[in-house]
């Protein structure tokens, strides 16, 4: 019974405002209806009737979209984060739009061609803005594959200390822990498979993204799973042992199947009356929310399919 007073007292107060909030959230037939829109006055006038209208005041603003969304997402987990207690779910999404971040200044910045010294030095610098990218290091045996393609094996690095600091998350509030569980074992899923259908060996893997505090499978089934080029062994290898999407076009539909297996694990924190999961189903809804409003204004925007973009929406 102290626990629970304390959970009350901890997460009454954001639990609250997540309650107050989700009634303003859109539903899966909004973002049907803006895919029908033809152009951007027709959705800029379906979004002025939502919490969006300040957002986008007029249609032209629909151009900035993929910004003002980031933005607007980023200020809103920052905005509950300040009422949570310490390691609060907002961290996850936080943390991954800083990871998207930083993959997306690695393209950039051009480093494609930079020597491994550079890449180093970039990677000091990353440390100094993400605190949770400190430390890089090239094992000594591992110098001269890291010489070869330095950029990609910083970019397996980065992957494996964003799945490290969201495991420290869970070890610190173990009500995420199903969560962080399934989403380690999603992206790692999804890196190992980028990896080998890159060209990249095992010994990549090995060298700079399978590490401790990671989960590392046996390098030998994962080695072989890697040869078949299906994506069918390596789901079984190290997916979450539930997660059996279609295994038709998964290349296509694995981020898809992935999110929606991830709300799902998130929804069971509907049926709290407050505390961490409580909030952390708010936050998936929110990110979920801002996910397929990019889509769906991208594909108004652009030449993208609207079937594909339909078929691409994520289920909240």
């Amino acid at each position: 019974m102290p626990m629970l007073i304390e959970t009350a007292a901890e997460w009454g107060y954001v639990s609250g405002r997540c309650a107050s909030l989700e009634g303003s959230l859109l539903d899966a037939g909004f973002f049907r209806e803006l895919l029908r829109a033809r152009t951007a006055a027709e959705a800029h006038a379906l979004l002025s009737k939502t919490t969006y209208a300040g957002l986008f005041p007029h249609p032209a603003t629909l151009d900035a979209y993929d910004r003002l969304l980031k933005n607007h997402l980023r200020d809103g987990l920052h905005s509950l984060q300040a009422g949570s207690p310490p390691q609060s779910p907002m961290e996850i999404p936080l943390r991954e739009m800083e990871l998207q971040d930083v993959h997306e200044l690695l393209a950039r910045q051009g480093l494609a061609r930079a020597s491994g010294d550079e890449v180093e030095r970039w990677a000091a610098r990353l440390g100094g803005g993400f605190p949770w990218l400190g430390g890089f290091a090239v094992p000594a045996e591992r110098r001269s594959l890291f010489a070869s393609q330095p950029v990609r094996a910083l970019s397996l690095w980065v992957d494996a200390a964003y799945l490290a600091e969201m495991i420290a998350l869970a070890e610190k509030q173990p009500g995420f822990s199903p969560y962080v569980a399934a989403l380690v074992s999603l992206t790692a899923l999804e890196v190992c498979w980028r990896a080998f259908r890159g060209g990249l060996g095992i010994d990549w893997l090995d060298g700079f993204f399978l590490r401790d505090p990671l989960p590392i499978p046996p390098m030998g089934s994962l080695a072989a799973a890697g040869r078949e080029r299906s994506p069918a062994a390596l789901v079984k290898l190290l997916g979450p042992p539930d997660f059996a999407p279609p295994m038709d076009d998964l290349a296509e539909n694995f981020g898809r199947e992935a999110d929606d297996y991830l709300t799902r694990i998130a929804r069971r924190g509907a049926y709290e009356v407050c505390g961490p999961g409580r909030v952390l189903y708010y936050a998936r809804r929110l990110w979920v929310e801002q996910f397929n409003l990019r889509l769906c204004i991208a594909a108004v925007l652009t030449p993208l399919d609207r079937r594909q973009a339909r078929a691409r929406l994520r289920s909240g």
